[in-house]
């Protein structure tokens, strides 16, 4: 009897070595936050054995790993990323073939730091059209003023989020005269559901810094089209956003936000 709590204690040794390696930091341990109502997705880790046809999964509720078939999911370009043994991974199973896996997103992969470029657009005056503003700006001032910026977001453990794109100018936002971005969504957390992406806006009013009401709360609601790699695309309201990996969010504006203290510096100049 003695030899049953380490046999016991093997098997789970050896069933963690084959679902839950981890590469050093980088990965973190199964995620076991609550799924949203509705939500029929899957969620576990890519275990020892996995291949372009088949899954080794071991769900979050605990159990034996399953193998699902995913070669049909593969052919219709479902299976973004590409899961190694320890991903975090959530999929979507084929109601009528419980073996077979219609969807997988590898949830390790998908975190990070994505971002899409953005150009600004002409200010109009109360005097002067866009049009006109535009016909008589030199080169040098297009060069300055037209700078692209890199929007987007990171996502985090425990499904925090946060969001890229804000440049600084001195201590302020920056207010150029001539030309103005898009507003930058604020995000603060993520989640999946039913292979679709659902990004959380602020959740705090800005004036008063009380949390908001649920029901006021704003979720952008994001479809995969394809992730592989440094690669990653979105679908959102009928619109198709491509974006690339950034090494962290600290960089990805550099060169604008070196655009802007240039931009400030000749402002200065001018006063």
């Amino acid at each position: 009897m003695k030899r049953l709590p380490y046999l016991v204690l093997l098997a789970v040794c050896l069933l963690l070595a084959a679902c839950g390696s981890r590469k050093g930091n980088e990965k973190e341990a199964i995620d076991l936050s609550k799924k949203l109502p509705g939500d029929q997705m899957i969620y576990g880790l890519a275990c020892d054995g996995c291949t372009d046809s088949v899954l080794v999964f071991l769900p979050n509720d605990g159990g034996d790993p399953v193998t699902y078939n995913i070669v049909q999911a593969m052919r219709k370009h479902q299976v973004y990323g590409h899961p190694e043994v320890g991903d975090w991974v959530g999929i979507m199973l084929n109601p009528k073939d419980s073996t077979e896996a219609i969807f997988v997103v590898d949830l390790d992969q998908l975190k990070g730091t994505w971002t899409y470029q953005v150009l600004p657009t002409i200010r109009a005056t109360a005097t002067q059209k866009e049009h006109e503003i535009e016909a008589n700006l030199t080169d040098s001032m297009r060069a300055l003023l037209f700078v692209p910026r890199e929007y987007g977001f990171t996502l985090k453990r425990h499904r925090a989020a946060s969001s890229v794109g804000n440049v600084y100018k001195g201590n302020s936002l920056t207010t150029e005269d001539l030309v103005e971005y898009p507003p930058v969504p604020h995000y603060t957390g993520w989640v999946t559901w039913n292979g679709k992406i659902i990004l959380t806006r602020d959740t705090a009013d800005m004036k008063t810094r009380q949390r908001l009401p649920e029901h006021k709360i704003q979720h952008d609601t994001l479809e995969f089209v394809y992730m592989k790699d440094d690669s990653l695309v979105l679908r959102s309201a009928g619109k198709v956003i491509s974006f690339h990996r950034q090494e962290n969010a600290r960089d990805a504006n550099k060169k604008a936000q070196a655009a802007a203290a240039k931009q400030a510096a000749a402002d200065t100049i001018k006063k």
